[in-house]
């Protein structure tokens, strides 16, 4: 159900740069996601452009290590199977009852 691994590289300023220009690169390779490959549009007609390439899915009970994902991970780059994507958007669902985070979307292109 959720076969694939990626390496999530985000990259955080460091913390004595004032002006931000210099960036730290965290690295972490997470493994039971599903990355489903499909490109996805936005628009109709001849005015449609695309929004993402592939859908990257993190759900708790899956996925190794569980990272807590907002939107300052938009502009992150993801690995998988080589080809590096940048992350678009990020969607969280949530259970109606409890609160609790059911999964990520994310999209990537």
């Amino acid at each position: 159900m959720f076969p694939n691994s990626i390496t999530l590289i985000k990259l955080i300023p460091k913390r004595d740069d004032p002006y931000n220009d210099d960036y730290e690169e965290v690295r972490t390779y997470i493994s039971g996601v599903r990355f489903d490959l499909r490109t996805i549009y936005s628009g109709s007609n001849n005015d449609r452009q695309i929004v993402a390439n592939a859908t990257v899915i993190f759900m708790p009970p899956y996925t190794n290590p569980w990272i807590e994902l907002d939107d300052s991970y938009i502009g992150s780059k993801i690995i998988f199977n080589g080809k590096e994507y940048t992350i678009t958007k990020v969607n969280r669902d949530i259970e109606p009852f409890n609160g609790n985070i059911y999964q990520y979307k994310v999209s990537v292109i």
